[in-house]
């Protein structure tokens, strides 16, 4: 599948990207709030970037990681992505735990992106904060998660949707015994493509 293969070769993906939009690596890594040295890393294949930073990149290419796992030439009007297809976002399946399964990648010109999201219960870790242009919702499904929005939090049940400004940092964790699954969906903000960043 190409976002499988995407996905295997992210650092060369990110390079694609960063160039095609113009930019140095300096520029790149300081506007994604990464090193230089590190986002290097990156494009080389010598790191894997965190769900975070992958999001950040992106906002800063002006794409949406449809665009970046799934070549224009491979999608169509629908996308049906059953259970078994979704594709792991980062390599090894977890980060801290967290799991995160893309689940629209094959629909030309999308404008929402749809993930499930599986929280872990985090035991004095750090979970990854995020913040990315557009908007986001997040159903949960399964256990409990509290959810931290620009200084706010919530405790999530299952069945409870949260709706917010994604350019706000915020974060979830699992609470509990067991961990937390949701269903996210981000709607990435429409730019002009010819526009320069």
């Amino acid at each position: 599948m190409e976002a499988r293969k995407a996905i295997d070769n992210l650092g060369e993906t990110f390079r694609r990207a960063r160039q095609t939009s113009g930019m140095t690596l300096e520029t790149a890594a300081r506007r994604a709030e990464v090193t230089k040295g590190y986002l290097s890393k990156v494009e080389s294949g010598r790191a894997m970037p965190s769900i975070a930073v992958i999001s950040k990149l992106a906002d800063v290419y002006r794409v949406t990681l449809s665009d970046l796992f799934m070549p224009e030439g491979q999608r169509s009007p629908i996308s049906l992505v059953r259970a078994d297809e979704r594709t792991l976002i980062n390599k090894n399946g977890s980060e801290l735990g967290y799991v995160y399964e893309f689940a629209s990648m094959m629909k030309r010109n999308p404008r929402a992106e749809v993930f499930f999201l599986t929280l872990p219960i985090l035991e004095g870790a750090d979970p990854p904060r995020f913040r990315h242009s557009g908007e986001e919702i997040i159903l949960l499904l399964e256990g409990r998660m509290r959810f931290e929005y620009g200084g706010m939090e919530f405790e999530m049940a299952p069945g409870d949707c949260i709706q917010f400004d994604a350019n706000i940092e915020h974060h979830g964790v699992a609470v509990g015994a067991t961990p937390a699954k949701a269903f996210v969906i981000t709607i990435p903000e429409r730019r002009d493509a010819s526009a320069k960043p």
